[in-house]
């Protein structure tokens, strides 16, 4: 179906198609990409298709030359809104459909036209989930605060309060994406008072953490958005929170093999700890390798580091464009994003007094699972654990720091 929705699509742009052009409906092609984002999200590999009907909508509605200054005007608020989730869910980073889409968004707020609570507020979860930040453009550095606006005028006009579930989004949003201006502290305030104002069991508990999330860094980062949350409700939050931490946790594969190969290496560590941790290691304050790591974790004045093997769903998809897949088959190394969430885990981590150190599965998945060495050899490099690997008496690893690349002999 998406094969045949974008072959449709760039018919329309041949002169053989022009006539068929009234049939291209932004509704029509907005559902197919939100389908498949979801589909993706659901971890259901639709392969390229995603990636080329989205560069087909970018080509037919945004890019063609003739185009207004406004392309996605005729689209309604509800396209709109559901190409930015399909994006999100889908984890694509076309920055061309996204800026029309925000843009877009953003002339509306500002003309008080259609967009409603709802729609707002999932397009601020959209833009958080992408961590489109400031730096992507204009559009994405002035919505928080444009929807944040426009948020406290509509629920000024109505009277009405923000559900919960939808507040505990926003506040998570405007958190990860860090732009705390008056009206977003205005709104992050009057979220907290309603949230604390309800009875028990009414806020969901994946709410409850995304709200304790944004509390715990708001306290640092910003202080203003949360000096009026009663103690109560902090307590409440962080109770909810603890409870989801001290779950029994599995891990994965990718982390017993990590946690394997630093046994190997005689690295003192511990597996999924506290906070989510995938490996932890405690280091005396001095030591300046991590083989010298202490087996017991109580210790005074300790230096706290996470090792996160980060997988596909904390970054965008490798390929977001159909030039960046093209580019990929001629050896083209592209590195993706990483996405708002695990952002913001490394942001709370830290807060917490650890040290974060990445492990992209895009670098650790090249090494042969075989080649013990090699894995040893990039562990050593990610987080210097030894001035020296001793192999054999002819095969010896020397530490060298990871290049600002990050490139390996496998790339």
């Amino acid at each position: 179906i998406a094969k045949e929705a974008t072959r449709r699509i760039r018919l329309t742009q041949s002169s053989d198609g022009l006539s068929n052009e009234r049939e291209i409906l932004p509704r029509d092609c907005v559902q197919i990409a939100w389908a498949l984002g979801m589909m993706e999200s659901d971890n259901v590999s639709v392969g390229d298709a995603f990636v080329h009907l989205v560069d087909a909508i970018n080509e037919y509605w945004i890019t063609r030359s003739g185009r207004p200054s406004q392309p996605l005007k005729g689209w309604k608020c509800a396209d709109l809104v559901q190409m930015a989730t399909a994006l999100a869910h889908g984890r694509l980073d076309n920055q061309s459909v996204l800026s029309a889409v925000y843009e877009e968004a953003l002339r509306r707020l500002r003309s008080r036209n259609g967009l409603s609570i709802s729609e707002i507020s999932i397009l601020l979860w959209s833009q958080a989930r992408m961590h489109l930040t400031k730096n992507f453009g204009a559009e994405f550095a002035e919505f928080p605060s444009a929807a944040s606006q426009a948020l406290l005028q509509r629920m000024g006009r109505s009277s009405m309060k923000m559900p919960p579930q939808e507040g505990a989004n926003v506040a998570w949003s405007l958190t990860v994406l860090e732009q705390y201006d008056d009206d977003v502290i205005d709104l992050l305030q009057k979220i907290f008072n309603t949230a604390s104002s309800c009875e028990e069991g009414v806020i969901q508990l994946e709410h409850a953490h995304q709200l304790w999330q944004s509390y715990f860094l708001l306290s640092a980062d910003c202080p203003e958005a949360v000096k009026h949350v009663p103690e109560e409700f902090t307590k409440y939050l962080e109770h909810k929170w603890n409870l989801e931490k001290s779950r029994c946790k599995k891990s994965s594969k990718k982390h017993q093999a990590i946690s394997k190969t630093l046994d190997l290496m005689r690295v003192a560590h511990r597996n999924e700890y506290d906070e989510d941790v995938d490996v932890a290691i405690v280091l005396e304050e001095n030591s300046a390798w991590t083989h010298t790591a202490a087996s017991d974790f109580d210790i005074k004045n300790g230096r706290k580091v996470a090792v996160e093997f980060d997988g596909p769903h904390h970054f965008t998809v490798m390929a977001s464009t159909g030039e960046q897949l093209s580019s990929i088959q001629r050896g083209v190394k592209i590195n993706p994003r990483v996405l708002g969430h695990t952002v913001l885990k490394y942001r709370l981590l830290k807060l917490k007094g650890w040290t974060v150190v990445r492990i992209p599965y895009y670098e650790f998945d090249k090494i042969p699972q075989f080649a013990s060495m090699e894995i040893q050899r990039y562990l050593q490099r990610a987080l210097k654990t030894h001035d020296k690997i001793e192999f054999s008496g002819v095969d010896v690893s020397e530490y060298k720091a990871m290049p600002s690349s990050r490139t390996s002999r496998f790339d």
